[in-house]
């Protein structure tokens, strides 16, 4: 019975960080294409004030992809060393844990011209999330 109790409050815990994630489409109706000017996908990502569990859609059209890559591979745009790599759009990146994330399209000189995005996601902050729980009375 208690090996029930501990599986039915982990789950109504992952529904409840469900519900409060947020989706991302990356570069808004524009999508993830070669960008319009250098720092178009750099001014985007800072408008978002991403948390673990968010995502980013990505929307592309072939042959464009996305790579998701190291902090080095995004400064000098090189695609040495993805950690994963999207061919299908639309394509989600999970932002799971704090942390910062890099992605760039594969061409580099798409990237060399701004085709490229970093993504910081703060982690949770345990006294905002105190405040806004349901019930709970603050002194």
């Amino acid at each position: 019975m208690q090996v029930i109790l501990i599986l039915l409050l982990f789950v109504v815990g992952i529904l409840v960080k469900s519900v409060n994630s947020e989706r991302y489409i990356v570069g808004e109706g524009y999508g993830w294409r070669s960008a319009p000017y250098p720092t178009y996908y750099e001014d985007w990502g800072k408008t978002i004030k991403s948390k673990p569990g968010d995502e980013l859609e990505f929307r592309f059209q072939k042959p464009d992809d996305l790579l998701q890559i190291a902090k080095y591979d995004y400064y000098a745009c090189s695609s040495n060393t993805p950690s994963r790599q999207y061919k299908d759009s639309p394509a989600t990146a999970f932002l799971l844990i704090p942390g910062d994330y890099y992605f760039k399209s594969s061409n580099n000189t798409n990237c060399i011209n701004g085709q490229r995005l970093y993504v910081n996601v703060a982690p949770p902050n345990e006294d905002k999330d105190k405040d806004h729980q349901p019930g709970v009375l603050k002194n």
